[in-house]
């Protein structure tokens, strides 16, 4: 039997599911968003302007653990969830600004899932009042299945962050979760657009190992 590496298989997956969609779900596209995002590693520090304009498609920074940061292409946007990629292989699943699996980072998240109902709550959901539900999560490196955590998110205030020398008025959106399996706690930010329609940035710990991942968009889909 031919085995087909996790991170091809997640990304034909997402392709597939987003062929019906008008979205970035075309192949070619696909292919030509990968090869621009290079190997996408830019150094110490975050990426310039520059460097960012030279992508022509939708791309995302991010770093992990406060390492150089690096840059994926959106590849599918289908199903209320974005798939972002590289040519070094890494692939990040986000859902609301959420990131909801990973491919290719130290210690991957192979699922996030309500416990109860078809979706998790949207941060801006808790614009007009703090919301609390509950989570499962996934991770096999480690390996640890279905963790459960239970999180409450909360309004903070208006924000605003420099992404590529841009000041970008946002609400800042703080996801406070628990869990007793593991001894696990943290807490995750958002900064949402006062439209409620994007997080163009976000703190986010990935793991039970406390795995960081910073996040911020460089050029927004559409």
């Amino acid at each position: 039997m031919v085995r087909v590496k996790p991170w091809v298989a997640i990304v034909i997956t997402f392709m597939l599911a987003g062929c019906s969609s008008t979205g970035t779900s075309d192949y070619s596209q696909f292919y030509r968003a990968l090869r621009q995002s290079a190997a996408a590693s830019f150094g110490d520090g975050r990426i310039t302007r520059d460097q960012a304009a030279a992508i022509a498609y939708a791309s995302m920074g991010y770093r992990v653990n406060g390492a150089s940061e690096q840059l994926v292409v959106l590849a599918t946007d289908a199903n209320g969830e974005q798939l972002w990629t590289s040519k070094a292989r890494i692939v990040i699943v986000t859902r609301d600004g959420r990131v909801a699996r990973t491919v290719g980072l130290p210690h991957d998240k192979a699922g996030m899932s309500p416990k109860t109902g078809e979706t998790l709550p949207a941060v801006a959901a808790a614009l007009k009042g703090d919301v609390t539900y509950t989570r499962l999560e996934d991770f096999p490196d480690i390996p640890a299945y279905d963790i459960t955590l239970t999180c409450t998110v909360s309004k903070k205030r208006a924000e605003t962050v420099v992404i590529l020398g841009h000041g970008i008025p946002t609400i800042r959106m703080d996801e406070a979760c628990h869990t007793t399996d593991r001894k696990w706690s943290f807490t995750d930010r958002f900064w949402l657009d006062p439209d409620a329609t994007m997080v163009w940035r976000s703190l986010q710990h990935l793991d039970p190992l406390g795995t960081v991942i910073e996040t911020e968009i460089l050029r927004p889909p559409g």
